[in-house]
């Protein structure tokens, strides 16, 4: 289910085979239209823009298609399909209608969406993300051979994926299979009003993405002198606040990750009967929606 305040609809999608997205009035639950397009099973992700008449649908197996729609028209604007990618959140930019992010706990994607005259199209950038510790990978390391010839007189040292002879597109991606390097694996994540990400993982940390050229800043958590152990937080949900972050955990409570350049501090906000599953700001921000597995 996906809601667009301003223009007071809700939509959510048929449990069938091809199922059709519906657009309903809120609170009156008058249909306002039908979406029709060409998914066989499910529609697993729905979200509006903040400003304009736009949805954003994701599909699962076997389509795995991103869609942008005009939800008034009844018209799909553009899609793409990503073969074998399982989102778990898509979210438009709330300054920036023209960015998407799509995340998946391998994965954090920003996808423009261009228009000349009336066509559309997205185009996706990855997130190069840190190691399970933190750490980046060294580049170097990675393309090239881990003995690299001190003298010179064998020729100049060439990338792996050259002496594999890979070109083009799958030369840039290419891994051999033994330099697997296991990466952070995101849960959630949230934007901010400059258009930045923040971006909450299952090992605990939590990322700072810079919305126009991803680059990644891994945010030190100041630790609390006074407990005995370091506690893990692997956010479930995250809502930006004016000081940082608001993060739910698993285990029930609510954080307040109070962030200044690229450290953060972390206070409990609140404790609720059972594990949070969502959290969403009101318009004015003054009221704060928690969802659990027991009550909303």
């Amino acid at each position: 289910v996906a809601t667009n305040i301003p223009y007071e609809v809700v939509a959510f999608s048929d449990r069938k085979l091809k199922p059709n997205i519906y657009i309903y009035n809120f609170p009156g639950l008058t249909r306002r239209t039908k979406l029709k397009g060409n998914i066989l099973l499910d529609y697993t992700l729905l979200t509006f823009s903040y400003c304009g008449t736009y949805l954003a649908s994701y599909s699962s197996l076997p389509e795995f298609e991103l869609a942008l729609w005009n939800w008034e028209s009844n018209v799909i604007l553009c899609k793409k399909s990503q073969p074998g990618l399982d989102v778990s959140q898509l979210s438009f930019n709330p300054m920036n209608w023209r960015q998407l992010c799509l995340s998946s706990p391998s994965t954090v994607n920003v996808w423009t969406i261009e228009k000349s005259n009336q066509e559309h199209y997205i185009k996706a950038r990855s997130v190069k993300l840190p190691l399970e510790d933190g750490t980046f990978v060294n580049e170097t390391d990675v393309l090239f051979p881990h003995s690299l010839p001190k003298d010179p007189i064998y020729g100049p040292v060439l990338p792996l994926s050259a002496i594999a002879g890979l070109v083009g597109e799958e030369a840039e991606t290419f891994r051999p299979k033994d330099d697997l390097y296991p990466l952070l694996h995101p849960t959630t994540h949230c934007w901010t009003p400059s258009s930045d990400l923040y971006v909450g993982c299952e090992e605990g940390h939590l990322l700072m993405i810079n919305g126009e050229t991803l680059k990644v800043t891994v945010l030190q958590k100041i630790e609390d002198m006074t407990q005995s152990e370091p506690h893990h937080i692997s956010p479930v949900s995250l809502v930006y606040q004016k000081d940082g972050v608001f993060a739910s955990g698993i285990e029930g409570s609510v954080y307040s990750f109070i962030i200044k350049d690229s450290s953060y501090k972390v206070e409990t906000f609140l404790e609720t009967e059972g594990p949070v599953e969502h959290m969403l700001f009101s318009p004015s921000y003054k009221m704060l929606l928690i969802q659990t597995d027991k009550v909303c």
